[in-house]
């Protein structure tokens, strides 16, 4: 066993995910641990918690000769944990929404692309042909297929491009100015009271117009005795 180190952190194993995972993480902690896998075999328990825990101490005594048969037992008795990895069948069965921009969609696109394993680049961009909405890009693209993905980016970033900028002037109006809708501000927020003021207008004239007439007799002095009618 190494001399003054420290085991490296490994997130402990408690038998509900992926297990392969869990073998590299502990594999490249080892790199600056010890070389020697029966090291490995020794503190392979250190890794492990609850039910990976429990599963490790059931072994039956000198039933694990090297780390390649410590793997080996450790995976079969979490196989149903593995992930399985995305297939082609999922790009092709994606679609672009209606309202999803052409960069949001192909960000999505991509982060599923990844993940399929060992997928080739020419399936993929047939897969992105049928999953892109109806469009100028999509007659682009059987016009002039790209035959790999940095092409295809190449392609796409000017249709990002363009549909930027015509969301963008969608945005500021046909005159470059931003369009001011009514009963709002130039930031488009509502402006406070202005139906309140006019409500309260109109009422204070229908008050003045049902007042009745009213008579005021002038006091003592100039004018005593005249009266005024209102």
């Amino acid at each position: 066993m190494p001399e003054n180190k420290v085991f490296p952190w490994v997130e402990k194993y408690g038998g509900v995910s992926d297990p392969i995972k869990h073998l590299r993480s502990f594999v490249d902690a080892m790199v600056v641990y010890s070389f020697d896998e029966l090291v490995g075999c020794r503190v392979f328990s250190l890794s492990l918690k609850d039910e990976g825990l429990n599963w490790f101490h059931s072994l039956p005594p000198q039933s694990v000769d090297s780390f390649a048969t410590l793997r080996h037992l450790f995976s079969q008795q979490y196989a149903s944990n593995r992930s399985r990895g995305l297939t082609y069948t999922t790009l092709v069965r994606m679609r672009q929404g209606r309202d999803e921009s052409l960069k949001g969609f192909m960000e999505r696109f991509n982060r599923t692309a990844r993940q399929v394993r060992n997928a080739d680049q020419q399936l993929i961009v047939s897969a992105l042909t049928t999953a892109l909405r109806s469009g100028p890009f999509v007659d682009y693209l059987y016009e002039e297929e790209p035959q790999s993905m940095d092409e295809l980016w190449h392609k796409l970033a000017g249709f990002i491009r363009i549909e930027e900028g015509r969301a963008y002037r969608s945005d500021q109006g046909e005159e470059g100015a931003p369009v001011i809708k009514p009963g709002r501000d130039r930031r488009g927020e509502k402006r406070p009271n202005e139906g309140e003021h006019r409500v309260g207008a109109r009422r204070g004239s229908e008050n003045l117009a049902v007042c009745p007439p009213y008579t005021f007799e002038c006091p003592e002095g100039e004018g005593a005795g005249r009266s005024l009618e209102g």
